[in-house]
């Protein structure tokens, strides 16, 4: 899933950074920790920000950086990202991804934030479609 997002608030935190009630953000804001409601179909103007105590369906555990000059393409970007994401799934979430009962997915640049913003930034999320979490997925090992 490719969202890119701009223009909106980063969302209220406390002085350590985290989240601290519901906002919308954009992709630029979301930090590793940071917690998501449902995310939008495809693009959308914003993201639905949540401290990871109350329920949620995502939790951002790291970020890459592409490294091209041009853009790829969307093929290479989901390719390169899925890669960044899967190398770090396991050190987070103590299990494979292709073994995990969590989803995974993530945050990547169009070519539009690419261009015009120098967008080269991979967010990866992992959690449930279905949501229902609560706190942390560090260490789940499911």
């Amino acid at each position: 899933m490719a969202l890119a997002l701009a223009g909106c608030a980063g969302g209220p935190r406390d002085g350590s950074g985290q989240v601290t009630a519901p906002a919308t953000t954009d992709s630029y804001s979301v930090r590793v920790g940071d917690c998501l409601d449902k995310l939008p179909s495809e693009s959308a103007d914003a993201l639905p920000l949540l401290p990871c105590s109350s329920p949620h369906y995502w939790e951002a555990f790291a970020t890459s950086t592409l490294t091209a000059s041009d853009f790829p393409g969307n093929p290479a970007v989901k390719e390169q990202a899925q890669q960044a994401c899967d190398a770090e799934f396991e050190p987070f979430i103590g299990l494979a991804a292709k073994k995990s009962k969590l989803d995974l997915t993530m945050l990547t640049p169009t070519r539009e934030t690419w261009t015009q913003a120098g967008d080269r930034e991979v967010v990866c999320l992992v959690g449930s479609s279905t949501g229902n979490i609560t706190g942390t997925l560090k260490g789940a090992a499911k």
